[in-house]
């Protein structure tokens, strides 16, 4: 029997960043998807590096980052919202400097 740690790191945080890593446990797309049919060895060097990078992401911290993701979409469209009018204001006022 193994020694070597070949449990699951995924906390059910889902999310992939632009460089193709998993936000919540830190594996490749690749790794996550083909999981059960990886070799023991390979499962035990994938969570050895999770552990070398400082672990995973908890289901609460990933909670809130998903969270504050929203907020910071909806401020985005916000401020997107804002710049467009602002923009609208400014026209007149270039005319009327003329």
């Amino acid at each position: 029997m193994s020694t070597h740690d070949t449990r699951n790191p995924c906390t059910k945080l889902c999310r992939f960043d632009a460089a193709d890593r998993c936000m919540g446990c830190f594996r490749t797309r690749a790794e996550v998807k083909h999981w059960k049919r990886l070799p023991d060895e390979t499962k035990a060097a994938i969570n050895a590096r999770i552990a070398a990078r400082g672990g995973t992401v908890s289901k609460k911290d990933g909670k809130r980052a998903k969270k504050l993701d929203k907020k910071i979409r909806k401020l985005e469209a916000k401020l997107a919202t804002l710049r467009a009018r602002r923009s609208d204001l400014e026209g007149p006022v270039v005319k009327a400097a003329e």
